[in-house]
């Protein structure tokens, strides 16, 4: 995800290629498929006030962007904001917020706000735990439906939001081949017809 300054435009690739507006999907209140729990060593948790810190240093590794923290407690939603702490350092390895964040095309904001995952802890099934676990706080809170932008080159993010049942928005004319290109790279099937052109059809 991005920060609110930048939030509706990314880069082609890390870092380099012309700006376009970033990807974009939604989901309904349809049940949040169960994912396992993080690995041994690993707590998922609410986050809280004296983890700003280590949440910080975590982000930067991922974004160079300043840390979102304040905010994120600001606009989460009631216990929206989780954390994966590893218990032998005390660190925050990984992070999803359930938040509100209204714009135009969204007016009601409900969103899955700054996925993040230490690159030191990849594999321990925490950043899809805490992923999973505030894609279920937005299914019980939203009253239509949310969604959540994204970057074309975040594929292991992209591939966990398709697995919870996140459909990309065909909602500009060049979301199709972009779409197109990151299931290509994902591995899977693409079919423009499978997928809403709208926020209100993700129910549907």
């Amino acid at each position: 995800m991005s920060s609110p300054v930048s939030r509706s435009q990314s880069r082609s690739a890390a870092g380099r290629g012309a700006l376009k507006p970033q990807l974009e999907m939604v989901r309904s209140s349809n049940p949040v498929p169960e994912v396992p729990r993080p690995a041994a060593g690993y707590s998922l948790r609410n986050a809280r006030p004296e983890d700003r810190h280590s949440y910080s240093q975590t982000f930067q590794t991922a974004f160079d962007e300043p840390s979102p923290f304040a905010d994120l407690m600001r606009k989460t939603l009631p216990g929206g904001f989780f954390v994966v702490e590893h218990k032998p350092t005390g660190t925050i390895v990984a992070a999803s917020t359930a938040a509100s964040y209204p714009k135009a095309q969204h007016p009601d904001g409900y969103s899955l706000q700054w996925v993040v995952a230490h690159s030191d802890h990849l594999g321990t099934g925490s950043g899809r735990a805490a992923t999973a676990a505030a894609t279920q706080v937005l299914a019980d809170s939203a009253p239509a439906y949310s969604y959540l932008s994204t970057d074309d080159f975040r594929l292991p993010a992209i591939n966990i939001y398709l697995k919870l049942g996140w459909q990309p928005l065909l909602f500009q004319d060049d979301q199709t081949a972009r779409w197109s290109e990151v299931f290509e790279k994902l591995g899977m099937w693409f079919d423009e017809k499978e997928w809403p052109t709208t926020p209100q059809e993700a129910g549907v």
